[in-house]
């Protein structure tokens, strides 16, 4: 994929105005994504989409993101930062409604919050934004990044919805929330490992030995699953981002 700019063929569009577009484009992106998913959870029954609002939109958010990346004009050295905005923005909103407004008939936190609670925004839902924010800044289009959206955006949401809907094995840490094997092998490490390969390939990154990605998805299920109640997206992008270089360094290709 190339800028924008190319993607279009306007070749005398400016870096500025090239990345102000693709930012504005995620944005409605979200936008159609967050009504939809409001209204097919006002119009099913409760128990189709009370489990799976918060982490399609998590997936759609993360995937987007990374996905629009390679579209970002980086000649000019600065513009290419506005790729924040959306999680900015999300970021707020969720501080806004889970601080300030905490009501829980309002939209959002019916749709982002599993248990209708406006606290619960301030957790999983705002630690992603901001680990998007982070990401965006400083491991904008790196292995880093590849990998923890991977691990966060993919894997950790992709578990809660295959733990309820095919979960039998069912296990829990001592801080932990309650986990299911199903969501932790077939949600979080096959979430892991595919995600990574489809972000990386996407911004046109080197790939790692699938060895080496293997032990990416085992790191981010071990971490997800025994992680504090609350605060395992967290968890998981701290430590993703500690332990990449270091499992390269005793896996060497």
């Amino acid at each position: 994929m190339s800028v924008l700019r190319d993607w279009i063929l306007m070749p005398t569009m400016s870096p500025l105005m090239n990345n102000i577009c693709v930012s504005q484009l995620h944005l409605i992106l979200y936008k159609i994504a967050f009504v939809r998913l409001s209204q097919r959870r006002s119009n099913s029954r409760p128990y189709k989409m009370h489990h799976v609002s918060r982490e399609l939109l998590q997936i759609l958010s993360g995937a987007s993101t990374v996905m629009l990346w390679p579209l970002y004009d980086t000649s000019d050295d600065w513009s290419w930062r506005l790729n924040v905005i959306l999680p900015c923005v999300v970021a707020a909103r969720l501080s806004y409604k889970g601080y300030f407004v905490a009501s829980s008939d309002d939209v959002e936190v019916q749709l982002v919050s599993r248990s209708s609670s406006p606290s619960e925004l301030l957790f999983g839902p705002l630690h992603f934004a901001l680990i998007l924010v982070w990401l965006g800044l400083y491991e904008f289009r790196t292995l880093h990044s590849a990998i923890i959206v991977a691990a966060v955006g993919i894997g950790d949401a992709l578990a809660p919805i295959l733990g309820h809907w095919c979960g039998r094995h069912s296990y829990q840490s001592p801080l932990a929330a309650r986990k299911t094997m199903e969501g932790s092998l077939c949600g979080v490490f096959l979430g892991t490992v595919t995600g990574s390969y489809l972000f990386l390939y996407a911004n046109s990154l080197p790939l790692p030995p699938l060895r080496i990605v293997l032990v990416y998805g085992f790191l981010a299920a071990l971490l997800e699953g025994t992680a504090w109640k609350g605060m395992d997206n967290m968890v998981v992008a701290v430590v993703m981002h500690l332990a990449i270089n270091k499992i390269q360094d005793w896996m060497p290709a």
